[in-house]
């Protein structure tokens, strides 16, 4: 569950301080806090224009980040989950007890997604408590994507995409991410995942195949001018690979064995190496991939 709408409060408003009764310093030094909240109020998206259409996610205004509910200590198990403050807005969040999951640019702002903590789980995997992506302007919160009470979705981490809108991925189970975090001009949205997306200075072009089932992926990579590559080595007669190379799936490169069943697949293309991931979900779908860029 995300922070609560009735926590997320347009502090603005408490700035402005009573004429009534002060010094003439006291009033001056109101004024000029009330033009700093008005003139805050004016570069903020307004509300009509924060669009969600990510299922279980909300994106409203921020003008003040509450304090996270728990300590921000984060267990041995789900260490590797923390990610670096990099910036003013990482700070900003961590000074508030939030756990720093992922930074990166949107344009003008900085996107940080953050957790109160997280709970171990199954193979080694982490889910996160609280989780939410917000976005900055400096370390001044002016957006926040969160999961409304109720919401199964779990916001997890971003990542910079070559166009320019930032992947966001859940905090859950491992699963093709949840959508995209991109600007309306300069006002944050967030949308479905683009039909493409471009890696390696536009030079390969990848369809989103994300969520889709081996064979359906397979033909749309095909028709997007992937091309499978065989294994590099035979599987183990163990591996789950093999398995599957049985069943005339086979092009996996290497399948674990227990876990979440990750199976891991290659492709060419123009501009260099798509490695995708598949898990188990029975039947195994689409749940990450990148470019390994061909250098010239």
């Amino acid at each position: 569950m995300g922070i609560s709408g009735r926590v997320i409060a347009v502090v603005g408003a408490g700035l402005m301080l009573a004429a009534g009764g002060c010094s003439r310093g006291e009033a001056e030094k109101s004024e000029a806090e009330a033009k700093a909240a008005e003139s805050a109020e004016a570069t903020a998206p307004g509300p009509a224009r924060l669009e969600s259409a990510i299922a279980g996610m909300a994106l409203v205004t921020l003008f003040d980040l509450p304090r996270s509910p728990e300590s921000g200590a984060v267990g041995e198990d789900c260490e590797g989950y923390r990610g670096d403050a990099e910036t003013e807005a990482g700070r900003a969040v961590e000074a508030r007890g939030w756990i720093v999951t992922s930074e990166a640019p949107l344009g003008r702002y900085r996107v940080v997604s953050f957790a109160s903590g997280f709970d171990p789980a199954t193979s080694g995997i982490c889910t996160a408590r609280n989780g939410n992506i917000g976005v900055f302007n400096g370390d001044r919160p002016v957006a926040l994507a969160y999961a409304p009470s109720g919401s199964e979705t779990i916001p997890g981490r971003v990542e910079a995409l070559e166009s320019g809108a930032l992947l966001v991925w859940g905090g859950g189970y491992p699963g093709p991410p949840l959508g995209e975090l991109r600007l309306d001009g300069d006002h944050p949205q967030l949308t479905g995942i683009a039909a493409q997306q471009t890696f390696c200075g536009r030079t390969a072009t990848v369809p989103n195949v994300y969520g889709l089932s081996i064979e359906a992926a397979r033909t749309k990579l095909i028709a997007g001018g992937w091309r499978p590559l065989p294994p590099d080595e035979a599987p183990d007669q163990y591996d789950r690979a093999a398995e599957m190379a049985r069943n005339g799936i086979i092009k996996a490169q290497y399948c674990s064995g227990t876990g979440m069943g990750y199976c891991a697949f290659r492709y060419r293309g123009r501009g260099g190496d798509l490695d995708m991931t598949t898990a188990d979900d029975a039947p195994p779908v689409v749940v990450g991939y990148g470019v390994i860029c061909r250098n010239g």
